[in-house]
C-alpha cells in the first residue's frame, strides 16, 4: 500500500493502517476516525474506508485507503474541474451554452448553469432509468442529454440539483474536443492532482459524468485538496459565475458545495447510490478549516439524517479542538 508500516488488528472488523508521514495533530486525527467508526456501526455498515489528511498529507489511522471504491456523486467535481480547465483555456465561457456545442435543444442554458444545478431542468429522468443502466457499459450520456434538452422547459427555478446537468456536461466535453469523457478528464482532472490510476466503475461506467468514477479514498482525498484546499486552483471558491446560493450560506460551485466562514471556506459532497439489489454504496468528501481533508465511504443506502450525523460528528472533532 505504499506506506512503510501497517499494524493489522480487529477493530469493527477491518483493517487499520496507520500514515507513514509524521503525524503533526495525532489525537485529533484519531478522533476523526473514531467519530467515523461509531456512525458506521450505528449504520450497520460492514464494508467502509476512510482518510484523514492534514495540509495535504495522510495522517494518523486510516481504514482501507487503497481500496478502490464507488464515488457516485463525487464524481461530479472531477466532471466539473475537467469542464472549467476549458474555461480557463478560453475554449468555453461560463456563458457558452450547450445548444452551441451539441447543435441541439434549449439555447439558453449555459455551462454556468449546468455546473451549479441552475439550469431549470426538471424532473431529473435518470432517477427512473439509473437501475436498468447498472453493469451496462453502454455511455448514457448522449442519451440523458438528449431527453432533456429536446424536452418542454419551466424555466429558470433556481438550484436543483439534477444528475441530467452532469451528463449533458460530460457530453459537451466529449464533442467539444473530439476525445472520448474519461480520456479526457482523467488527463485533465485528475492526473495533475496526483492521480494516476483510477478507472471508471465497472457497475455505474455508463452514468460515468455524474456517477461512474471509481477510485480509493486516499486519491480522492488528494483530488480534493489539489484543487479546493486552500492552495488549490479553487480553494478561494468556484470562479464568478461558476457558483450559486443555495441556502443558510452554503453554495453550489465545481461539482462541491462551499460554505465560506470568517478565515477559511470549507468544501463538501456526498455521493450515494440507492438501487436495491444493484448498487448501494456512499461517500463523503469534506475539507475543513483549510486544513483537514476528510474521505469515507460506506457499502450501504443511508438516507439524509444519517448522511447530515456523519457531517455533524467530524465537524464536531475539528472545531472543538
Amino acid at each position: 500500500m505504499g506506506m512503510k508500516q501497517f499494524l493489522c488488528a480487529v477493530f469493527c472488523g477491518v483493517l487499520i493502517t496507520h500514515a507513514a508521514a509524521a503525524d503533526p495533530q495525532p489525537a485529533q486525527s484519531g478522533a476523526l476516525l473514531k467519530a467515523y467508526t461509531q456512525w458506521a456501526d450505528e449504520q450497520g455498515i460492514k464494508n467502509r474506508s476512510f482518510v484523514a489528511m492534514y495540509h495535504g498529507a495522510p495522517v494518523g489511522p486510516q481504514l482501507y485507503p487503497d481500496k478502490p471504491v464507488e464515488l457516485a456523486s463525487l464524481s461530479k467535481a472531477v466532471t466539473a474541474v475537467c469542464a472549467a480547465s476549458l474555461i480557463q483555456e478560453g475554449r468555453w465561457s461560463a456563458q457558452t451554452t450547450s445548444a452551441e456545442i451539441l447543435g441541439f435543444g434549449h439555447a439558453g442554458i449555459t455551462v454556468g448553469q449546468l455546473l451549479t444545478h441552475t439550469s431549470g431542468l426538471s424532473p431529473d429522468s435518470t432517477q427512473e432509468t439509473m437501475p436498468q443502466w447498472v453493469a451496462d457499459p453502454t455511455p448514457r450520456k448522449r442519451e440523458v442529454a438528449e431527453h432533456a434538452l429536446n424536452r418542454p422547459h419551466g424555466g429558470q427555478s433556481g438550484f436543483g440539483y439534477n444528475n441530467e446537468n452532469y451528463a449533458i456536461l460530460g457530453e459537451m466535453i466529449e464533442v467539444a474536443l473530439g476525445v472520448p469523457y474519461a480520456q479526457t478528464c482523467a488527463a485533465r482532472a485528475l492526473r495533475p492532482a496526483g492521480v494516476g490510476t483510477t478507472a471508471p466503475s465497472d457497475l455505474a461506467v455508463g452514468m460515468l459524468p455524474w456517477g461512474g468514477w471509481r477510485m480509493s479514498a486516499r486519491d480522492y482525498a488528494k483530488f480534493q485538496y489539489h484543487w479546493f484546499g486552500p492552495s488549490g486552483v479553487y480553494g478561494d471558491g468556484a470562479p464568478d459565475g461558476l457558483r450559486r446560493d443555495v441556502q443558510e450560506g452554503a453554495e453550489y460551485g465545481l461539482g462541491m458545495f462551499e460554505r465560506q466562514l470568517t478565515d477559511h471556506r470549507n468544501f463538501w459532497h456526498f455521493g450515494l447510490w440507492c438501487m436495491p439489489r444493484a448498487l448501494n454504496a456512499g461517500a463523503f468528501a469534506v475539507i475543513l478549516k483549510g486544513e483537514w481533508s476528510v474521505v469515507a465511504t460506506y457499502d450501504k443506502c443511508v438516507d439524509w439524517d444519517a448522511m447530515f450525523a456523519l457531517d455533524a460528528a467530524l465537524v464536531k472533532q475539528v472545531y472543538t479542538k
